[in-house]
């Protein structure tokens, strides 16, 4: 048989004062408490409201010992709630939490939420006792959430598409001009124009520069398959030194590496990337006054953490000034050294989606120290093979 919670009951079934009295102990500690505590009957009749109820919605306690439960739900969630007061009286002593709207005595919902506890068989209690709070502030914030969610997926999207469109329309014809350009015959131009020609040159290659980062920068955050691994540091810092061979035993450059630990969770061409962007800047802005000593180690701090610290004895950077756009993309800081500004703004990408973090000390003529943290919660997914 279907119980029914909220038909209102007739003056014979309300409960009086005598009845509250089984209970009194119990009322008067959530009344001292200030709790917002219904006290309802298995039929769901309301046999005691607390005053911190009748001070925030109106009714008073007499009124509400006129009521069901259900009387004051929103339609709208009368199903769910009346599922739940079936599934709490199944078993004595569950609790069940809920989110529903209820009535005040101005006709407005608002919504609460709480958990309902059977105490029916309790000799204290005997009645299902509702615990709740009032959420309509809650609720507003969650919406706005979802909404400012919403309309950043939306722009986010938006900014991609454009990306994209730009980056494509555009490569061919910039192709087209380059190709142009290697197959004119200057020998026939004069001086001026030769100069005119090669700074037309340098603009091509620098914007198809713009849009092969720009490409790269929107496939790298639209790739959701990054895999990670434990990653031997060392190697990986070996084989990105071996890609600066020349300038490394040419100009020369010290490097004092430390490996206390010598492995990592990450993505192993993230960290690859990470370490040629920082040697190549550190060669790019050495100060050519003095030999380059370049430092690398990889530690524990205390709060179990590995923290990569990569540091050196160049140009340094004016923090002061530039803080704000250090990881910016197309910043750049030493003008005198040709460069797009795109190493830092990707490091720090790659870093922060995997939960990592990179901060940066630096003195101008004095050097520069990246210290990056990995993410701990990485340690707690599957491992692949060591790389």
């Amino acid at each position: 048989m279907t119980q029914n919670f909220r038909d209102h009951p007739s003056a014979d079934s309300s409960l009086g004062e005598e009845d509250i009295e089984m209970n009194n102990e119990y009322l008067t500690l959530m009344e001292k408490c200030r709790e917002k505590v219904f006290l309802i009957d298995k039929n769901g009749q309301i046999t005691h409201s607390t005053q911190e109820i009748t001070a925030l919605f109106g009714f008073s306690k007499a009124e509400y010992r006129q009521l069901k439960i259900m009387n004051i739900v929103h339609p709208e969630d009368i199903q769910l709630a009346e599922e739940q007061m079936r599934q709490v009286l199944a078993v004595s002593g569950r609790t069940i939490e809920y989110r529903i709207r209820v009535l005040d005595n101005r006709g407005s919902y608002h919504w609460v939420e709480g958990r309902v506890t059977n105490l029916l068989e309790d000799e204290q209690v005997g009645a299902l006792v509702s615990h709740f709070s009032e959420i309509d502030k809650k609720i507003h914030e969650e919406k706005e959430q979802a909404l400012l969610i919403q309309n950043l997926t939306k722009r986010n999207l938006d900014l991609n598409q454009f990306v994209y469109i730009v980056s494509h329309n555009l490569r061919t014809p910039l192709s087209n001009l380059s190709g142009l350009i290697d197959i004119l015959d200057i020998d026939h131009l004069n001086q001026h124009n030769k100069e005119i020609i090669d700074l037309f040159k340098t603009s091509t290659e620098r914007l198809n520069e713009t849009i092969t980062d720009l490409t790269y920068i929107l496939n790298r955050k639209n790739d959701q398959r990054v895999k990670i691994s434990r990653i031997n540091v060392s190697k990986i810092m070996d084989k990105v030194c071996s890609s600066f061979t020349e300038q490394i035993e040419n100009l020369p450059i010290i490097l004092h590496l430390n490996f206390t630990n010598k492995h990592v969770l990450f993505n192993k061409s993230y960290l690859e990337s990470i370490l040629t962007n920082l040697l190549s800047n550190a060669i790019k802005y050495r100060d050519q006054s003095r030999t380059l000593e370049i430092g690398v180690s990889l530690t524990t701090d205390q709060n179990g953490e590995r923290v990569l610290k990569f540091s050196d004895n160049g140009l340094g950077i004016d923090l002061d000034t530039n803080q704000d756009e250090l990881f910016g993309l197309h910043k750049r800081f030493h003008k005198h050294v040709n460069g797009n500004g795109v190493g830092l703004f990707i490091t720090k990408a790659q870093l922060t989606s995997l939960g990592g973090n990179i901060e940066v000390s630096s003195k101008v003529n004095q050097g520069t120290t990246f210290s990056i943290t990995f993410c701990n919660d990485l340690i707690n997914q599957d491992l692949l093979a060591e790389s």
